[in-house]
């Protein structure tokens, strides 16, 4: 796992609404609009929580502890996959 810092791309720019357990982002800067799964929402509700940026590290335990599933190597390369989509999405960027 490599140790990268995310951080949200344009924070001020996004404004989210919480249903149950998913999230609906609106993304100001971009235009577009984002509905996020459950676990898109953790990952993405983890990033907002650090505006500095947080350790991809953290995000896996946070998402961990959130979804009650085991810490391994398959949640940290699926919150890497989640990460890779936000950023594709212009919601997160991240810094090595």
């Amino acid at each position: 796992m490599e140790n990268r810092t995310w951080r949200a791309l344009a924070p001020e720019a996004i404004a989210s609404r919480s249903f149950d357990d998913e999230l609906v982002l609106y993304n100001e800067a971009t235009g577009s609009t984002h509905y996020l799964s459950v676990l898109g929402r953790s990952v993405m509700l983890a990033v907002l929580a650090h505006p500095s940026g947080v350790a991809l590290e953290t995000l896996v335990r946070r998402v961990a502890d959130d979804s009650g599933v085991s810490l391994d190597d398959a949640l940290a390369q699926t919150v890497e996959r989640t990460l890779a989509e936000l950023s594709e999405l212009r919601l997160v960027t991240s810094t090595t």
